[in-house]
């Protein structure tokens, strides 16, 4: 099981986007959970924060396999995966991110098997 918490810088002025990239996801929930499933994912939770003059976008993540999940998705052709990368490079910095793993997963995870 791989757990993830991205921390990513959203580019100046592209804020706007980011919200209405999030509206996007939220609009298309029913299909975006069912490429989750395809992509052996569990959950995807989006955060947006203003920190001093910057704002940040978290993406805590929850899969079986993140490798393999990224590989579907990039390779799916579906056209909810493609517009989710156009907002994602539009939106974020590519060298502002950080990528956090956990020291410690409490609960119960079979839940996700």
């Amino acid at each position: 099981m791989d757990i993830l918490l991205w921390k990513a810088r959203i580019k100046p002025g592209k804020e706007d986007l980011t919200r209405e990239w999030i509206d996007f996801l939220r609009a298309n929930k029913e299909e975006g959970e069912k490429t989750l499933k395809n992509e052996k994912e569990h959950l995807e939770i989006y955060f947006i924060q203003q920190e001093k003059e910057e704002a940040y976008l978290y993406l805590f993540v929850l899969a079986d396999d993140l490798e393999y999940a990224s590989k579907v998705a990039q390779s799916s052709g579906n056209p909810l995966d493609a517009k989710h990368f156009e907002y994602m490079m539009s939106c974020l910095d590519p060298e502002g991110y950080v990528q956090l793993k956990p020291e410690l997963v409490l609960g119960d995870m079979s839940v996700f098997s």
